[in-house]
């Protein structure tokens, strides 16, 4: 190799070396991203101090070359491959352990196949895939195909322990857990971010496969503090949507986890019957208010309007009362109000469950199995809780009581 040939290493970052300063600056540029923080902070008139920066750099300038998120290894290539006609010289230094004995017990839907087969064509990249879709046993038989110790990063409670219950099913294997009070390291390993973050460093040479369930979700020190730890050979991030509430910072998911390698068609999932297209409903109400930028002084006089309550109830129960209908799932964003809503919907003899983060584990739990064991006709439950990644089948309506910001929520 000549001693200026354009040279990458990978590990658990990138460091491309011998670079003309046209690639550095194109480099640096594309790894640049605006401030949403800032930009928040700037539109509503917040003080802003000398730590908030307007940009954010995601590279490390070194006398040799340029330190970078793995992610973008592919980018980083193409850019070298438009400028110059030529690739980089790559030295693989991740990680690659011995390997797992792990099989796939279970019966893909077609559509999962050909995702299964795009993201096995790759070592890292993101899959973008709708509720419903099961991104969890597609991750699974992924898991299996790679044959490396894997740990997955989730970022609630209740999905800790639906990916174990998931990952004891498909692969019939012991299952570890870390989080929740837990620590107990296995091959496979499902680990809540936080309690990732403080044993990172004892993580990152036990395993060989990262993934990262509902990418846009986790903060963003995720990426920074402990995806970029690990040098193992695989990464996969999930995503019901690639986009984020502070949408700059979206990047990060694809700097972080590699570029988006599939993506599965709504269409295709609602033509397979893995999920039912809604009928969307508006509700006009009485509730008004002299809206002045003050967003939850307007979600506090919502919850208490009697009559549009009301009107709620009246919807409820005219819903769950029809004959063949399932289990109703209502939310809203405020504690108080599902309170109401089940105390109320109970008082007409309703069987009705509550779930919100004042509950604890164990009790959330058990509210959840008695809505998959048909126990309840009405799960009353905080937005915040309910979230991306609750799986519960036999919901057939759901009620948005209060409104959502993020579309993401929504999907």
């Amino acid at each position: 190799m000549a001693t200026n040939q354009i040279k990458m290493t990978v590990a658990a970052d990138c460091l491309l070396e011998n670079i003309s300063r046209d690639i550095e600056e194109a480099m640096k540029e594309r790894l640049t991203i605006e401030n949403p923080e800032y930009q928040a902070a700037k539109k509503y008139g917040r003080w802003i101090g000398k730590k908030l920066k307007p940009r954010l750099k995601y590279y490390e300038s070194l006398p040799r070359g340029l330190r970078f998120p793995r992610g973008f290894a592919n980018q980083a290539v193409l850019l070298c491959r438009e400028i110059t006609g030529a690739d980089p010289d790559i030295i693989d230094r991740r990680r690659r352990l011995v390997p797992t004995d792990y099989e796939f017990h279970g019966i893909l839907r077609p559509y999962q196949r050909q995702a299964v087969a795009a993201i096995s064509r790759h070592s890292f990249g993101v899959l973008e895939a709708g509720t419903g879709s099961g991104k969890t046993v597609m991750a699974l038989a992924v898991i299996a195909l790679r044959r490396q110790p894997a740990l997955v990063i989730v970022h609630t409670k209740e999905l800790l322990y639906q990916w174990r219950q998931r990952a004891e099913e498909y692969l019939q294997r012991p299952v570890g857990v870390l989080g929740d009070g837990k620590a107990d390291i296995q091959p496979l390993t499902i680990a809540i971010v936080n309690s990732a973050r403080k044993r990172v460093t004892e993580l990152a040479p036990v395993f060989g496969h990262l993934v990262v369930d509902e990418c846009h979700r986790v903060p963003a020190s995720l990426f920074t503090d402990v995806v970029s730890a690990f040098d193992c050979y695989f990464q996969l991030g999930l995503s019901a949507t690639a986009f984020r509430r502070d949408s700059g910072m979206t990047q990060l998911i694809y700097f972080f986890m590699g570029d988006r390698v599939h993506k599965v068609d709504q269409g295709e999932l609602a033509a397979s019957g893995a999920i039912v297209r809604p009928e969307l409903i508006r509700r006009a109400t009485a509730f008004t208010f002299n809206y002045q930028g003050d967003y939850q002084a307007m979600i506090k006089a919502l919850v208490v309007h009697e009559g549009r309550n009301r009107q709620i109830l009246d919807d409820i129960m005219r819903e769950v009362t029809r004959p063949g209908e399932g289990i109703a799932l209502v939310v809203s964003d405020r504690v108080s109000h599902c309170q109401l809503f089940t105390e109320r919907l109970a008082a007409q003899g309703l069987k009705v469950a509550l779930l919100t983060g004042q509950q604890t584990p164990e009790q959330r739990a058990a509210v959840v199995a008695q809505v998959r064991d048909g126990e309840v006709r009405v799960l009353v439950a905080t937005i915040q809780l309910i979230g991306e990644g609750f799986d519960c089948p036999g919901l057939t309506s759901l009620f948005l009581t209060t409104p959502i910001t993020f579309e993401g929520r929504l999907l």
